[in-house]
């Protein structure tokens, strides 16, 4: 209880010292890097209310701080305009009326208003007040300092047996059985361990970009060693969907242009080395593989039960039209003992864990409701995908490695809930935002860049076309 008190103290403290000293949008690299650092367990139960983690602590203080300190009404109307806020308000308010038909009511309702304050308000607020590109900058190497010190934490966790999570309250979450703990693979501070292969394959990219952008020797080594980090972490998580959502990521970014195509190179032949240089890993590699196609083997077992648990709930759904349209109502799935064949045995098995963030949001939401939410998703990836084309070189980069990140976020949604819990979905939503702001602050810079450029030419040169006509 005294380490949860104590950082939330510190949470809170910082970010109102650094909005009250230096303005809100100096405060955000720093709650980027909490919000992604500090896990789920850190957190006050307060008896039939909301569980105050410190992740919430943190934003209802950065809330307070935007309304207090942080708006800025003479801004153009192009900065007030918010992407995206339309589908988010009608996926606040389908979550609402789901609820009135819910089969859990109470949890439901906790869940459409902790989906409003945990993600759509923060990605209001990082929209609202990042104004320039070095605050986004500061932001991605807050997002990759986290995600260095979560990677430390896990290399602890696999070689010295020594976990974080243990120095707080234990919690038994709803997709594992022994409250995240999985020995052999690292979780870090993360809930579960594919949890943080999620986080670690969003954070990859990003200091793949940043490399691309390094402008010292200073910011490429410790950028070299953020990625040697991650990428060594996330194969200590033993988790095949983020293995293969890091591999979609990497052949996309081949598209990118600049030095990207020459790390990736560089990553691959050291990949290879190690593969030579230590069998063991290609064993386990193949040995991962192997087992995923054998149906006999737990592994094989986990990979049709995706299948299964897809099947049972298309079933489940047909059977009322009413459900099929509503759902059970948010955070329901866990609660329905949903039914359905094993096609491995044959025989009617319950799906007690929901191991796909599209068949949670399907049952839970009806058809309308998961139709809204990959509009809303969808969209935000078009969004960035468009304003890669459109923008010039090189500044449009950045477009294209959230569009990818995207990408390998709705790919893991088919094979692990990692929507909606988690230190991932604060990760993506504040990527999500940064991805809608950032071209408007690349057109704002090249106007003032010109508008000086104009002021810096002499009074008779620029009246020279006047003057000819």
């Amino acid at each position: 209880m005294a380490l949860i008190i104590a950082i939330d103290l510190i949470v809170v403290g910082a970010l109102v010292t650094i909005a009250l000293t230096k303005g809100l949008e100096r405060a955000l690299p720093f709650f980027t890097f909490a919000m992604i650092v500090v896990p789920l367990e850190s957190k006050l139960n307060l008896a039939g209310m909301f569980d105050l983690t410190s992740s919430r602590v943190a934003i209802i203080t950065l809330g307070v701080l935007f309304v207090v300190v942080g708006q800025n009404r003479s801004e153009p109307p192009e900065a007030n305009r918010t992407p995206l806020n339309y589908l988010m308000l009608l996926a606040i308010g389908w979550g609402f009326i789901s609820t009135l038909d819910s089969v859990v009511p109470t949890t439901s309702l906790k869940t459409v208003l902790s989906q409003f304050l945990d993600y759509y308000v923060v990605y209001y607020i990082f929209v609202k007040t990042v104004r320039n590109t070095r605050t986004l900058n500061k932001i991605l190497f807050a997002f990759i300092g986290a995600m260095v010190v979560c990677c430390i934490l896990g290399l602890l966790e696999v070689y010295q047996g020594k976990s974080v999570i243990s120095l707080f309250p234990t919690i038994t979450y709803r997709f594992s059985t022994t409250g995240g703990l999985d020995e052999g693979r690292v979780r870090s501070t993360f809930p579960i361990t594919i949890l943080f292969g999620v986080g670690l394959t969003l954070a990859i990219p990003i200091a793949l970009y940043l490399l691309a952008q390094a402008k010292n020797s200073i910011e490429r080594v410790y950028l070299w060693i953020a990625v040697v980090l991650m990428f060594w972490n996330n194969y200590k998580t033993s988790s095949r969907g983020p293995w293969l959502a890091l591999i979609l990521s990497a052949v996309l970014l081949m598209f990118a242009e600049g030095p990207i195509r020459k790390y990736l190179l560089i990553i691959s032949l050291l990949t290879v080395s190690v593969l030579l240089i230590r069998p063991g890993v290609w064993e386990t590699l193949k040995n991962t593989y192997v087992a995923t196609i054998n149906p006999d083997d737990p592994r094989g077992g986990s990979y049709q039960y995706r299948y299964d648990l897809m099947r049972a709930a298309r079933q489940t759904l047909a059977k009322d039209f009413k459900r099929a349209v509503l759902g059970f109502g948010p955070e329901s799935f866990s609660y329905l003992g949903l039914e359905g064949v094993d096609s491995t045995t044959g025989n009617i098995v319950v799906f007690e864990s929901c191991d796909s963030g599209l068949v949670e949001i399907m049952v839970d939401t009806g058809y309308v409701g998961l139709f809204i939410t990959a509009l809303l998703l969808i969209k935000a990836a078009l969004m960035s995908l468009r304003n890669y084309y459109k923008l010039p070189k090189p500044g449009r980069l950045l477009c294209l490695v959230l569009f990818i990140n995207m990408v390998a976020f709705y790919f893991m949604m088919m094979s692990v809930m990692c929507y909606g819990w988690g230190q991932q979905s604060y990760m993506f939503w504040i990527l999500v935002a940064l991805s809608v702001t950032y071209p408007r602050l690349i057109r704002n810079e090249t106007l003032s860049k010109d508008e000086v450029s104009t002021e810096q030419v002499p009074v008779e040169h620029q009246l020279v076309g006047v003057a000819d006509m």
